[in-house]
């Protein structure tokens, strides 16, 4: 049977933890390898109690100045020679939970849907929604959080890649790439040589397999897998979330705008809430082990108080009632939204240039949401091109 590991990094994920690593043990992964960095809420304790009890690995990511806590990981990571001892391997967040959408709904279900030869998955993320929740609630995320963005929402087409590990592996929070592949073209054409598929079990195009990170309307696919990511939850989770900051060091990354866009309930998707029985059962049994409850509980304590602190500070109330405007964006109305942060610099330097000249911000989103569309139109035209030459039909009848 293949062997599946996962590797993630946290900080203060207290009270989701337990949940998140009983859903993924329970659909197939035998191995998670976490990295933990400036945990306030004794999410690191509870990580090296489950590692005590062979529940997961626990290591500490202790970041230099200057650098950014999830690339840093990341190259732990690389160096760890134990954690490629897999036949799988997926890089996965605290708040995306792989969903299998075939078979018996596991991991083996997914592989057996697969083509022979697959070497990797390009699973696309399913944007989870906030379910018009507002108060933070320690209970468990997936029987909350059942409603979802609709499968044609491109913002949320990012990928997460289960992959074989090989040689030279350099890896990605969305995709692995290979060390060295600009220098050695021999290097770079074996990577590229690589049968990767997309969430429906249909071949990649070259274009993806040299930089792409988000799926095109030739490669989306939801039928076998999806990558369920619990971007926002609710709106007191949300600012509980921008309080712990973020990986990458992005400053104010989780603002209204970014709750706007991906606070979507569009669609009802309580598939992996089918689990949740089973998930309870397993998480009560690890906290059989006293210690083990003894932390989680002190988490789930910590949080709380933090929240009420949060609460207890001026223009909390009104960034809960900008949360609440937000979550009522329509799909229809994000063009008029501007979300600055997955721009290239090329384009966040022209945003600067735009709001210099005096443009209101709606009139500066409209005109970049026009040259995005025109860039995808191309990347949609390129990769279905690449695939009816490799013989196959582009998703979605492109």
């Amino acid at each position: 049977m293949a062997r599946a590991t996962i590797l993630s990094m946290m900080k203060d994920e207290g009270p989701r933890l337990l949940e998140w690593l009983a859903y993924h043990r329970l659909i197939g992964f035998d191995a998670v390898w976490v990295y933990t960095n400036d945990c306030r809420d004794g999410s690191d304790a509870i990580l090296d109690r489950l590692d005590a009890l062979g529940l997961c690995r626990h290591l500490r990511n202790v970041v230099p100045p200057g650098k950014k806590p999830q690339p840093h990981a990341l190259s732990l990571a690389e160096k760890n020679r134990a954690l490629f001892d897999t036949d799988w391997l997926l890089v996965s967040d605290a708040d995306e939970f792989l969903h299998v959408k075939t078979g018996d709904e596991t991991l083996a279900a997914l592989l057996d849907a697969c083509p022979n030869g697959t070497e990797g998955v390009a699973i696309n993320w399913r944007m989870m929604g906030s379910n018009g929740i507002g108060s933070w609630s320690p209970d468990p995320v997936l029987p909350q959080f059942t409603r979802a963005a609709p499968e044609d929402f491109r913002r949320g087409w990012g990928v997460k890649t289960l992959f074989r590990p090989y040689r030279h592996v350099k890896l990605g929070i969305h995709r692995p790439g290979v060390k060295g592949g600009k220098e050695n073209p021999e290097r770079l054409a074996g990577f590229m040589a690589q049968a990767w598929v997309n969430g429906s079990g249909q071949p990649m195009p070259p274009s993806f397999m040299a930089d792409g990170w988000r799926g095109s309307a030739a490669t989306v696919g939801y039928a076998l897998a999806e990558i369920a990511h619990f971007a926002v939850q609710s709106r007191e989770a949300y600012l509980l979330r921008g309080d712990r900051g973020n990986v990458n060091l992005k400053q104010d990354k989780y603002d209204a705008t970014y709750f706007a866009v991906f606070d979507r309930n569009e669609v009802a998707l309580p598939g992996l809430s089918t689990w949740s029985a089973r998930v309870a059962a397993l998480v009560a049994d690890w906290l059989t082990d006293d210690t083990l409850n003894r932390l989680h509980e002190a988490s789930r304590d910590w949080h709380a108080a933090r929240l009420g602190q949060l609460r207890a500070t001026p223009g909390f109330a009104a960034r809960m009632d900008q949360l609440a405007r937000a979550a009522d964006t329509p799909i229809s109305a994000l063009d008029d939204v501007l979300f600055v942060q997955p721009l290239a610099p090329a384009g966040k330097a022209l945003v600067a240039q735009m709001r210099a000249r005096g443009l209101p911000d709606a009139v500066i989103a409209r005109q970049i949401a026009a040259r995005v569309a025109a860039l995808e139109a191309e990347r949609d035209a390129r990769e279905a091109a690449q695939l009816r030459a490799m013989g196959v039909t582009p998703a979605n009848g492109f």
